[in-house]
């Protein structure tokens, strides 16, 4: 598909729906121009009820000059919370399309994230639904939770051995682990948190992540674009009723 006709695809299946922030244009951004990365970015946040559908393109920063007509190699939505519409609308973008396999968890292996992944053209098209599964989530052993939140309140704790604190803390998704990490972005940056935060819609954290992005320097645009990235996800959340 070209980049035209992924814009077009995109705007009929989600008629209606009204977006939660502003969209985040790359090639449009003159702060992300030197950006390390092969490839464009555009990110949307559709909003409905009580969830959330993230989508973005990717198209090759080398066809810059062919406008509309560059070819997008990328379109993928993230489903967040819980709206069976934004469920339906993501669903229309794969009709049409020829089964195929997420190059995702060609990376990464399995993530446990239920993914469907269609081919149209040279687009991959993937719908993947971040929404829990029903249920509670089972609750870390007690001794385990202390162990880890330790690590986060550690001042001599190096960042990797925080991220993957947050990454363990994250499997329990509850009220413990949330005041947890609020607590730990309050103090320093944690980029992991602000993700997990941000994914669950934690508006809470939208204070520390701004003090972080105007800490950013001009020389770090794929920072700069990450943390803009997650603050419009949770304006995005914060305009949910």
């Amino acid at each position: 598909m070209t980049l035209s006709d992924a814009l077009l695809l995109l705007e009929r299946c989600f008629s209606g729906v009204g977006e939660g922030a502003p969209r985040l244009q790359e090639q449009e951004d003159a702060r992300f121009a030197l950006r390390p990365s092969a490839v464009w970015l555009e990110y949307r946040w559709y909003v409905q009820a009580r969830g959330m559908a993230e989508v973005f393109l990717k198209w090759p920063r080398h066809a810059a000059g062919q406008g509309a007509t560059a070819e997008a190699t990328v379109l993928r939505v993230h489903l967040l919370g819980v709206s069976p519409l934004l469920s339906e609308r993501a669903a229309r973008l794969l009709v049409g399309g020829t089964p195929s396999r997420d190059r995702v968890l060609d990376l990464f292996g399995d993530d446990g994230v239920r993914r469907e992944c269609v081919s149209l053209g040279r687009t991959n098209v993937t719908v993947e639904h971040w929404d829990p599964l029903p249920g509670p989530r089972p609750l870390l052993d007690d001794a385990r939770f202390t162990s880890l939140a330790e690590v986060l309140e550690a001042p001599d704790a190096t960042p990797e051995a925080r991220h993957e604190a947050v990454q363990r803390l994250a499997d329990e998704r509850s009220p413990r682990v949330v005041a947890a990490l609020l607590a730990l972005v309050a103090r320093k940056p944690s980029l992991m948190a602000l993700r997990v935060l941000s994914e669950w819609g934690v508006v809470e954290s939208r204070e520390a992540l701004l003090r972080d992005l105007a800490l950013v320097r001009p020389d770090n645009p794929a920072d700069l674009w990450t943390l803009t990235a997650l603050d419009r996800r949770l304006q995005a959340w914060g305009a949910l009723p």
